[in-house]
């Protein structure tokens, strides 16, 4: 609570104090789309910022919660300007002493109807959290729509640029799904990740950009994801290139793994049937892929 009584809230959000609701919502969508969590994953102050804008919006765009707000402020700034009145007058004794009584009797009326204001505050923030916000619900919604829009564009692009995208999807009525941070741990053991995008809209879909063609053709090639709820993946660049993948290279990755990288809820039994399963698949991989060259040469 006393963190947003210290918080210039107006200069969070980027607007002025005389802003109007309309100003403020602007100001906090051009702030809240630089540091949404989506679009700075390697950011882990990302989501307490955009956390911060979300509860500034709320209390801003809100008028019986802006006007608390506002003026516990006000009573703040008024504080501070009474002190450097009062250090003024400190060069005369007699003037120093009535100058301190007078500040004493209003502080006193002061901090009393600052604590009714802060009362006054506390139970607006409380009804908010209760009732909920509209007004920034629907401003996620908005943000979540226009990062999937900017996510469909970005697919689309994936055969003009020359990137390596990786489409994914997974069943979404499995007790075991796929949050971001467990698809990056995944799939990040196979190279660098450019960029890892969770749809908002569609359930079980996700995209994932590698910087190198070759950790991209060995994620696709090789991850299975969980055993209890497999990974399905699609090539988005030219499907006409032939596949340059290290079969030795992956089947090692595999043997290699931790058990906090396949599931840290797994048991030890779980943990080794899932590596078995995982170096047969690559071993059936690699014979595939040894008489499909084989079969070429001929």
């Amino acid at each position: 609570m006393d963190s947003w009584m210290e918080t210039d809230l107006y200069e969070l959000i980027g607007a002025s104090n005389k802003a109007s609701t309309h100003e403020i919502k602007k100001a906090y969508r051009k702030k809240a789309l630089s540091c949404h969590p989506d679009k700075n994953p390697n950011n882990p102050k990302a989501a307490e910022l955009f956390h911060e804008l979300s509860r500034a919006l709320e209390i801003l765009t809100d008028t019986s919660a802006r006007a608390a707000y506002d003026k516990v402020i006000n009573a703040k700034y008024q504080a501070r300007l009474r002190v450097k009145e009062l250090d003024a007058k400190r060069k005369k004794l007699k003037e120093d002493l009535e100058a301190r009584e007078d500040a004493y009797k209003r502080s006193l009326n002061s901090d009393y109807n600052i604590k009714n204001d802060k009362a006054k505050l506390q139970a607006e923030i409380e009804r908010l959290q209760k009732e909920g916000s509209k007004q920034v619900e629907e401003e996620i919604a908005l943000m979540k729509k226009q990062i999937a829009e900017r996510a469909k564009g970005f697919c689309k692009e994936c055969e003009v640029n020359g990137s390596y995208k990786i489409k994914i999807k997974w069943k979404t009525d499995q007790n075991d799904g796929y949050s971001y941070d467990t698809l990056y741990r995944i799939l990040s053991k196979y190279g660098d990740i450019a960029a890892l995008v969770i749809s908002s809209t569609k359930k079980g879909r996700a995209l994932v950009e590698y910087q190198n063609k070759n950790d991209a053709e060995m994620a696709l090639n090789m991850e299975i994801g969980l055993v209890q709820n497999p990974l399905k993946l699609q090539k988005l660049w030219d499907t006409s290139e032939q596949t340059n993948f290290s079969p030795k290279r992956t089947v090692n990755n595999i043997a290699n793994l931790t058990k906090s990288e396949v599931n840290q809820s797994m048991s030890d039994a779980e943990f080794e049937h899932t590596v078995l399963n995982n170096l047969r698949r690559a071993e059936e991989k690699k014979r595939s892929f040894v008489k499909s060259n084989l079969g070429e040469g001929t």
